[in-house]
């Protein structure tokens, strides 16, 4: 399979592509407390009817890296979430081969995001037992505040979108991975 052209492939994400700061809230239900999650991803995607499989192939090939899944209501998917991927191809492989559309503006918007992500690695917790495969993010300042602002400006390119209502967000600061852990202050400490 050949190689696409980097312009062609920039002008059909112009069209089909998407690239998405995602920010999701989770209820355990399951757990004693029912503890809320907060959570941020930051993904490129393109999402097309599955007869159309081989040309997400031929982007795949080209850019070499993500993923491709077909939903059982007909439609594949190409998706790429890994950081050090979307840091080392897929933003410079747009830096290379400009947007032109509206995307451009979204482009640049989730670029710095990707950034922010990337700087705030995961710190795994020293090997204690049970404590072994837990991460945690140590949020730079002002990190989390601009991720806020790059989801709310990124709204406006986006068809039918509510922004979100950020208040919630200082009680919620330790994380795990990209989940935002709540704390409530002590009785001891109010």
């Amino acid at each position: 399979m050949d190689k696409l052209p980097g312009d062609y492939i920039a002008g059909f994400v112009d069209g089909e592509g998407c690239f998405a700061l995602k920010f999701r809230r989770d209820i355990r239900h399951d757990r004693k407390n029912k503890p809320v999650y907060f959570y941020w991803d930051v993904e490129f995607a393109i999402l097309l009817r599955a007869d159309d499989k081989e040309i997400l192939e031929q982007i795949q090939q080209t850019l070499d890296c993500g993923r491709i899944s077909i939903s059982k209501r007909g439609s594949a998917r190409y998706s790429v979430n890994d950081i050090d991927d979307l840091m080392n191809k897929v933003i410079p492989f747009f830096q290379k081969y400009l947007l032109r559309a509206k995307k451009r503006h979204d482009f640049n918007l989730w670029k710095e995001a990707v950034t922010i992500f990337s700087r705030n690695r995961q710190v795994r917790i020293p090997n204690q037992r049970w404590f072994s495969k837990i991460s945690k993010i140590r949020w730079k300042d002002g990190d989390i505040d601009r991720l806020k602002k790059i989801h709310t400006e990124m709204k406006q390119f986006k068809i039918k979108s509510k922004t979100k209502d950020w208040k919630w967000l200082p009680n919620y600061t330790t994380c795990r991975k990209n989940i935002l852990v709540r704390h409530e202050k002590s009785k001891e400490n109010s």
